[in-house]
């Protein structure tokens, strides 16, 4: 069975389901990429209902287990899960009636739901592992394509304020992977990618890793094709109302990964700062602003 076909048997069964099982199957009906990506007692938190409901919901829909249920979702979510003429649809099928009020706070809501969940408190052993992992490393290869490309970017312009290993692979030239020739054992990667998942990515994770770099891996899905190579995997929500999924948790991530590198850089990262800050005056790159 796909999600299409459980979509179909949810609307057929919703009409004959308990008030609180109604519940429980339209939050699934809108938010697939939770139901993919949280567990059974986080998504009943979030749609307002005990976790016994999810497992109940499951079963009435014919599943002998939650996660028999779940795994359509995370098949779906693997495969790709929507298309970019398909979201165009769905805000313009959100009505005319105070639509850019309501678009607005949508907008709000979810971002804020993607952070709470992307740096949740459960998560910091996780950044602390991707944290030190990336400091042992020799080299850090950074690779996000197309819209994360601006993750991909931020992470490595501000590594280059402290750190002369960092080295952002980019479609300039048709020379994607040339830089990553002399990837070895002694180095890493940070990759950024989130359904749909671009080829060139997922191909330079696969060569990365077969030559021994360590993979951090920021992702929207542990069934996502770089999750199964990281050593460090770094899991971003990314719902969103508008035509692409949300940046603005993957760039969350980068700028926490950045801050933690610094906080752990000690004298030599401090050293460099200044370092960059000199350059910076010397090429007047900033426009001078006067203030009062």
């Amino acid at each position: 069975m796909d999600k299409r076909t459980l979509d179909r048997r949810i609307a057929q069964q919703f009409p004959a389901l308990t008030p609180k099982l109604q519940l429980a199957a339209r939050y699934v009906l809108d938010h697939p990429r939770d139901v993919a990506m949280q567990s059974m007692r986080a998504l009943a938190q979030e749609a307002g209902v005990q976790a016994g409901v999810m497992l109940r919901l499951a079963r009435e829909l014919g599943f002998e287990s939650y996660e028999d249920f779940r795994t359509i979702y995370r098949a779906w979510l693997g495969q790709g899960s929507d298309t970019f003429s398909a979201r165009a649809s769905a805000l313009q099928q959100r009505g005319a009636q105070n639509a850019d009020a309501r678009l607005l706070a949508d907008m709000l809501q979810s971002e804020t739901q993607n952070l709470a969940q992307t740096l949740a408190p459960e998560t910091v052993e996780r950044y602390a592992a991707a944290q030190k992992l990336l400091a042992q490393a020799r080299h850090i290869y950074v690779v996000g394509l197309r819209s994360l490309f601006p993750a991909a970017y931020y992470f490595s312009y501000a590594c280059g304020m402290f750190r002369q290993d960092t080295t952002l692979l980019t479609s300039t030239g048709g020379v994607f992977t040339d830089a990553l020739r002399k990837v070895s054992a002694d180095d890493a990667m940070v990759v950024f990618s989130a359904a749909p998942y671009a080829r060139d990515t997922v191909a330079a994770v696969e060569f990365a890793h077969e030559r021994g770099a360590r993979i951090v891996a920021v992702t929207d899905s542990t069934v996502s094709p770089i999750a199964g190579p990281a050593h460090a995997l770094l899991l971003f929500a990314n719902a969103s109302p508008s035509l692409f999924p949300s940046v603005v948790p993957a760039l969350s991530v980068a700028q926490t990964l950045v801050a933690m590198l610094v906080q752990s850089g000690g004298q030599a990262s401090l050293d460099e700062i200044d370092n960059s800050e000199a350059q910076l005056r010397r090429f007047d790159v900033y426009a001078r602003t006067s203030r009062g």
